[in-house]
């Protein structure tokens, strides 16, 4: 897609000084150069990831894989959370320090892209061939790749069958439509008991609204328009899924009135108290060490099946001294037999068919019970529309959410003001 060109190293200086201030508001192979050996030198590129916990784990063996492979340049990785990681960095590149690489969370920004803040890979890093072209409209901006697929993610049903059989429902049956899913829930729903038939994400932040966009476009709805200049989510499918998620707060009462993060509600799986939530793979891992029987099925659809595609991706600082290097990681990384190696041992989706085909993810797949559900909605999931202003639209989606769902304003009335204000944002985004 066409991006205007930036106005300019003011308009860039803007961009940073506003964002970073409020970025917690606004947030979210071909062969390489070598040195003759007289000349190598080690060299170090920092990368500043969202994984954590057992993922971060993960990765830091196989920094340490490549250190083996590749002893002239060192792998540096810092662990920040999703919330965080995003303020921090453009408060970093506002300073004029900023790590090699940004590990962006679930999506690559455009402003980045728009403002230079990142550069493209194109003549440092080639990508599989065989590279799901769901990443495109989230990685490739003017025609150039800022986002190297580091994984895939998008949102399935969870469930816990164990509860499914206590109310009397048959696990082999799961929801096929909102209605179906609203009937179980009822059924394993226990107030009294703190048990909940269906908890979902609503904080304010990124995670929120890759939930609320799932369940917008089942119902038939986008997010801006086809030309990505206005928001479109204040339209009656936008007012219906936003009403299915408080109603089932304040009405239904099948969902808890409290403020959830996706990592809060994966982390309280284990109590056995949740009976449905909306899971991304590369959390398959926690879900399985709670033991608790689960399986996972398409979201069930209003009008139509539908997912939100998400995932990590690897993007280059354009301040970067050490772009070779940083490239020679990258390039290493997209092999099928390192990323599909990765996707598997972290449940996620791999970044290409082939790491897909890979024996080694095909491996992991065969033992993880929870992982064939989310290649299947591979074909369905759409990422966030890939434009400039995007990250300000997100969060304040998040935040209506929150208003309708946690603080109980009604639906018409938080819809009505988020579309005022990110349409507002989004023009002021890409004004010229």
């Amino acid at each position: 897609m066409g991006i205007r060109k930036s106005s300019g190293a003011m308009r860039r200086r803007s961009f940073l000084k506003s964002t970073a201030a409020g970025a917690v508001g606004l947030a979210l192979g071909g062969a390489l150069p070598v040195r003759a050996p007289a000349q190598t030198r080690k060299q170090t590129v920092t990368i500043w990831s969202h994984f954590a916990g057992k993922n971060f784990e993960t990765f830091q063996r196989y920094i340490a894989e490549f250190g083996q492979a590749n002893p002239d340049v060192e792998v540096k990785a810092t662990s920040y959370g999703a919330l965080e990681i995003l303020p921090k960095y453009l408060a970093a590149v506002a300073g004029g320090a900023p790590p090699d690489v940004f590990h962006a969370p679930g999506y690559v920004p455009p402003d980045l892209a728009f403002n230079k803040v990142i550069a493209p890979w194109d003549e440092l890093v080639k990508v599989d061939p065989t590279t799901y072209k769901n990443f495109d409209p989230i990685t490739v901006y003017d025609g150039r790749r800022y986002g190297i697929p580091v994984n895939g993610g998008l949102a399935v049903m969870l469930y816990n069958l164990e509860l499914f059989e206590k109310a009397g429902l048959d696990p082999a049956k799961a929801p096929e439509t909102w209605d179906d899913l609203i009937a179980a829930a009822q059924k394993m729903t226990n107030p009294a008991e703190s048990q909940w038939g269906l908890v979902l994400g609503n904080q304010p932040g990124t995670a929120t609204t890759q939930m609320y966009y799932t369940f917008l476009l089942s119902a038939g709805g986008e997010l801006l328009t086809p030309d990505g200049k206005s928001i479109a989510f204040n339209s009656d499918a936008g007012l219906e899924a936003l009403t299915f998620l408080a109603d089932n707060v304040h009405k239904r009462k099948i969902s808890p009135q409290k403020a959830y993060s996706e990592v809060q509600i994966y982390g309280e799986w284990g109590t056995r108290k949740f009976g449905a939530t909306t899971l991304y793979p590369v959390w398959t891992g926690n879900i399985l060490a709670t033991k608790v029987r689960s399986a996972t099925k398409l979201i069930p659809r209003k009008v139509k099946p539908a997912t939100h595609l998400a995932g990590n991706y690897w993007t280059l600082s354009t301040a970067s001294k050490n772009k070779e290097a940083t490239a020679k990681f990258c390039q290493w990384w997209v092999q099928p037999a390192v990323s599909g190696r990765w996707a598997g041992e972290t449940g996620a989706i791999p970044n290409s068919q082939a790491a897909a085909d890979h024996p080694d993810f095909k491996k992991f797949l065969a033992q993880n019970p929870l992982g064939q559900t989310f290649l299947d909605a591979m074909p369905i999931a759409r990422p966030f529309p890939g434009v400039v202003g995007v990250p300000a639209v997100i969060q304040i989606v998040s935040e209506m959410v929150e208003q309708a769902v946690v603080a109980g304003v009604p639906p018409k009335e938080a819809m009505a003001k988020a579309a005022a204000r990110a349409d507002a944002e989004l023009k002021r985004a890409q004004k010229a």
